[in-house]
């Protein structure tokens, strides 16, 4: 990129002619002087035309009028009347560092934005040199990611294999590629680094679609196999083990709903393991499955009041058991002098109730039906 702005610097002296009179015989130096001092008299009475034709003449190195400094006077009145070219010309210059003019980077810069802005190609190609050197104080990355589009639009294949390189490298790959091989030229010598970058981005995108239409078809068997299973079970009218597949091996809510439902629409309830309904009330807060888990946990609950805890939640049953213990007699035969036999506290139905789910986490998460520790149900 540099190289070739500094060629161009050297060459672009030639697009007086295009202002002048691009199909005339070459000129001779008398020609050549008289063309340029009309000109610059054309420039000083206002014509800014003139003023990019005096400031090409002057900036161009085989002109042996050749002053860059001069030339700044009537390219910078070109640019200001927005002349494309001559802001252009003003960018390379100040890029170049040419004559007597000093090397002037945010000059440059400033130029070459107002040029690239009319699609001046030269201003483009400084701006983007200007603005992508990471040791220049003028760097930056956003600017030099515009300009380096802008020079892949007009055809700059280095600009466009950069670019290309920065897209992918910022997981961008899809415009990096097209970016690249809308930039080769097949046969083309001088685009054989583009072209074999933009064919290497393909090949690892049709690649990555393989994989993941293969990834894809893979699930999809796994849950038609897994369905086929679930299905199995509900044709059996299992529906005690098609909740378990569902909660513990599907790890579905639709699946689970679908297996509770058909068993309550069938009275089959009773044939569902009765711990299956805790975890369906933690699955499911609301809706037709919560309400028969709370229900069938009620029952659950009743059950223990009045069975294998001997009616604890009873009134007098406490102290029943403790006079049954033989609480009655120690009270009689024991004297103390400031305190009497307090018993054991029993059980609250909220108690019982922990101790149902402990025993529920014990069996389906140590049991061979475990489940993993980061189920919720074993937490």
């Amino acid at each position: 990129m540099l190289a070739r702005i500094r060629t161009a610097c050297l060459a672009l002296g030639a697009a007086v002619s295009i202002a002048l009179a691009a199909s005339t015989p070459t000129p001779t130096l008398a020609q050549a002087t008289g063309t340029l001092q009309q000109s610059i008299a054309s420039c000083d009475r206002g014509d800014r035309a003139a003023c990019l034709a005096a400031g090409l003449a002057l900036s161009d190195v085989e002109s042996r009028a050749y002053d860059p400094f001069l030339a700044l006077r009537f390219l910078q009145q070109a640019c200001a009347a927005n002349q494309t070219a001559a802001c252009g010309r003003l960018a390379l210059i100040f890029f170049a560092g040419e004559g007597d003019v000093e090397r002037d980077l945010p000059s440059a810069g400033n130029f070459a934005i107002r040029a690239c802005a009319g699609n001046d190609r030269d201003g483009c190609e400084v701006a983007e040199a200007v603005f992508a050197e990471p040791g220049s104080p003028q760097f930056d990355a956003e600017k030099a990611l515009r300009y380096r589009r802008a020079n892949c639009t007009f055809g700059d294949r280095r600009s466009c294999i950069d670019l290309a390189r920065i897209l992918y490298a910022m997981d961008d790959a899809l415009p990096a590629e097209q970016i690249a091989l809308t930039a080769c030229v097949p046969g083309d010598p001088a685009s054989a680094q583009v072209c074999a970058f933009g064919q290497r981005l393909q090949s690892l995108r049709r690649k990555a679609e393989a994989e993941r239409e293969a990834a894809i078809q893979a699930a999809r068997n796994a849950q038609a196999r897994e369905q086929a299973v679930f299905d199995q079970y509900m044709g059996r009218r299992d529906y005690d083990g098609a909740l378990y597949y569902s909660l513990y091996h599907l790890r579905s809510k639709s699946h689970a709903e679908t297996a509770i439902m058909a068993a309550a629409r069938a009275g089959a309830l009773s044939t569902i393991f009765r711990d299956h309904f805790y975890v369906l009330e933690y699955w499911f807060p609301s809706g037709p499955v919560a309400q028969i888990a709370a229900s069938q946990i009620a029952q659950i609950r009743q059950a223990n009041d009045c069975g294998i805890w001997n009616c604890t939640n009873m009134p007098g049953a406490s102290e029943a058991r403790w006079r049954a213990a033989g609480g009655a007699r120690a009270s009689s035969s024991y004297s103390g002098s400031g305190s009497s036999y307090t018993p054991s506290p029993m059980p609250s139905s909220a108690s019982i109730a922990k101790q149902t789910r402990d025993k529920y986490r014990s069996y389906n998460c140590t049991g061979s039906r475990r489940l993993s520790s980061s189920h919720p149900a074993c937490q």
